[in-house]
């Protein structure tokens, strides 16, 4: 019986295995193969944009500066083209100078650019629309994806401009003329530059030397001789103050009698030697004359003093000189 069973078993296995076999030489094997695709992009010409300079914010500050003066044109701004891959030219152009709180102005032309640090304004005045500065940003390659580029920067404040904060916005393009692009489309394309514009007066006279003779002692010459005191280019009034030497025979030889006050000064014309006696001091010579201040309009303005003369009995013949001093006090 355990012989039979065994037999059995042993029959179905061979079946079993059999069947598997059959099954695996029916099934057919498995095969691997690949293929390829191609890929294609089209890279166009770009340029791209980013000024700064040293100041944190993109502020040039050009600091104080006088009415009828200026700031060489040497603050620094850097162009650059961070992964664009063609060259370009730098463009600029620039707003009015304003003073927000007083809505005073001057022109965008009073500021200078130059491709070099200058030591003096240059000739290159900014416009309110872009000029081609011609200076260059090299194309960005693979090894090298940063291009860049100086320009600098001057102001000149013109004369009778008003105290005060004033502001102005510079604006940068980068442009390839023979491709006919500008740059993407950028928020860091302007700079602001600034200047505080502080208060002064300025003097020149007119004439720089009077005559007074030819005289003789114990004459006078009438207080009539007039010198023009002028401001050109200041921006607040001044009042004008006097001083003067005694006077000296042959430009060395003191006279003791001969002094300062035998000078007379005034604010109007006199036909008579009338007026106030002159003094060796500014703080005394206080003549209530006043120069008005200059405006962008009227840069020069002006007003007379007057000078008269009596020369002492005894006086001995000869040259004889007094420097007077005049200040605009402002």
């Amino acid at each position: 019986m355990k012989t039979k069973f065994l037999i059995t078993l042993g029959l179905w296995l061979a079946l079993i295995v059999a069947i598997i076999a059959f099954e695996a030489y029916m099934r057919p094997a498995f095969a691997s193969s690949s293929n390829t695709l191609t890929a294609n992009v089209n890279v166009g010409n770009v340029i791209y944009l980013t000024v700064a300079n040293v100041n944190a914010g993109n502020v040039i500050n050009f600091g104080s500066k006088f009415s009828d003066a200026y700031y060489d044109t040497n603050v620094l701004v850097t162009d650059n083209d961070i992964g664009g891959n063609i060259g370009a030219n730098i463009l600029v152009e620039g707003s009015t100078w304003l003073n927000a709180s007083t809505s005073d102005t001057f022109g965008v032309s009073n500021t200078f650019w130059s491709p070099t640090s200058l030591t003096n304004l240059g000739t290159n005045a900014l416009t309110s629309i872009f000029a081609n500065t011609l200076i260059t940003i090299a194309a960005p390659t693979l090894t090298t994806p940063y291009a860049s580029n100086s320009i600098y920067f001057g102001v000149n404040v013109p004369g009778g401009t008003p105290e005060g904060n004033y502001i102005q916005t510079i604006s940068f393009e980068n442009y390839n003329a023979s491709q006919g692009i500008y740059n993407k489309p950028s928020t860091a394309n302007t700079i602001t530059a600034e200047v505080s514009v502080q208060g002064t007066c300025y003097i020149s006279l007119s004439p720089n030397s009077i005559s007074l003779g030819p005289i003789v002692a114990s004459a006078n010459v009438p207080t009539n001789v007039v010198v023009t005191d002028n401001d050109n280019g200041g921006n607040v009034a001044a009042s004008l103050l006097v001083e003067g030497t005694n006077w000296y025979l042959n430009g060395n030889t003191l006279l003791t009698s001969f002094g300062v006050s035998n000078t007379l000064y005034d604010a109007t014309s006199q036909t008579t030697y009338n007026g106030i006696a002159l003094t060796n001091s500014l703080a005394t010579g206080i003549t209530g004359i006043t120069i008005p201040a200059p405006t962008p309009t009227d840069t020069l303005t002006s007003n007379d003093i007057y000078f008269g003369l009596g020369v002492p009995g005894g006086t001995p013949a000869g040259s004889y000189e007094q420097t007077i001093t005049i200040e605009n006090s402002c």
